[in-house]
């Protein structure tokens, strides 16, 4: 089976699309179950090469900036069909952000949501990362139910029990409350900001932010943060605090929970289906108030917070990338036949 699988952004990316998307090529490089061409844009493709083997670990792949003529299915990763021209069409909707949270102005709206609705068109078979995802997708792009399926995510085996090695500076000998993550709006991310200067600031436990461009100024802010680095984050932290409002699966809570880093979360889209009772959770999520007694709780609660970093790896592991790399070779490989 040949497949030709845009990986445009696949360097770059280095939140939940790219890291899954590493996740899952690389074991496919592995397993040799199939010819891979990797589609870039670049006039020439083959000088993005020894970059997207440093990525994969591998260089058992062809490059090419055209779909390849003998592919026999395409594999869209990105939420979006970037690359035309394929017979058959496997896509991954990891979310439908631009539908339930519409930009208000017109123009950026439509140019986000143009890319799902070409993808839910061309797809053969649509890959959802949750059954919440799934439903979404049926009702904000009318898919018919027997053209999707649910391949959820993991947690890389990088993240797992014990001591924290190395943390930064700011953080050593410290308290802290970990969020991973955007600040886009629906990430809800002023709440826990609020709930937090409300509690546990005054008590001198910081609020630590990964993953973001600018953070307030009493926030401790930190990039460029790579997986050993972010393990030891979530080992070393108090709590995962994670008040998204919408989810298509939440890598970050998987990964603190495999790490057995007590985590509170909003009852909010995927996080229940993915945390499932190893966790806390806020039933208001929009509640500054319901956050503030939640922080409060899980900073005075020994046991709460041993219970919870028991039950963490238990759920982490019904989840591997082994098989959400096995369903989606088995589902591309449908689609070719």
């Amino acid at each position: 089976m040949h497949v030709a699988v845009d990986a445009h952004n696949l360097v770059a990316d280095r939140r939940g699309i790219g890291v899954y998307l590493r996740a899952v090529l690389s074991r496919m490089l592995k397993s040799g179950a199939c010819q891979l061409t990797l589609l870039v844009r670049h006039p020439l493709p083959t000088l993005k090469k020894h970059a997207l083997a440093t990525e994969l670990g591998s260089d058992a792949f062809g490059v090419s900036s055209r779909m390849p003529r003998t592919a026999d299915v395409a594999w869209h990763p990105w939420n979006g069909t970037f690359f035309r021209g394929a017979a058959r069409n496997v896509v991954t909707m990891h979310d439908v952000v631009p539908f339930a949270f519409p930009n208000s102005d017109a123009r950026k709206r439509r140019s986000q949501q143009e890319p799902f609705e070409l993808s839910a068109r061309i797809a053969d078979r649509i890959l959802a990362d949750s059954a919440f995802t799934k439903n979404e997708i049926e009702r904000y792009l009318n898919v018919e139910p027997g053209r999707m399926e649910v391949v959820p995510l993991a947690a890389s085996g990088a993240f797992s029990p014990g001591r924290a090695q190395e943390l930064p500076a700011m953080l050593r000998q410290r308290r802290y409350i970990l969020y991973v993550g955007t600040l886009e709006a629906h990430k809800n991310v002023e709440t826990l900001l609020r709930a937090w200067r409300g509690s546990l600031a005054s008590r001198g436990i910081a609020l630590a932010i990964v993953g973001t461009e600018a953070v307030p100024q009493d926030v401790i802010g930190l990039r460029g943060v790579i997986d050993s680095e972010l393990r030891d984050l979530y080992r070393g932290a108090l709590c995962l605090a994670y008040p998204s409002l919408y989810e298509g699966f939440g890598l970050p809570p998987l990964e603190a929970l495999a790490c057995g880093t007590p985590a509170i979360v909003a009852r909010a889209a995927s996080l229940p289906e993915v945390c499932g009772d190893a966790v806390a959770y806020v039933d208001e999520p929009r509640s500054v108030a319901a956050w503030e007694a939640a922080l409060t709780r899980i900073a005075d609660d020994d046991a709460l917070r041993n219970d919870l970093a028991r039950r963490g790896p238990i759920q982490a592991a019904t989840f591997s990338w082994e098989r959400t790399t096995q369903a989606t070779l088995a589902a591309l490989s449908e689609v070719a036949r």
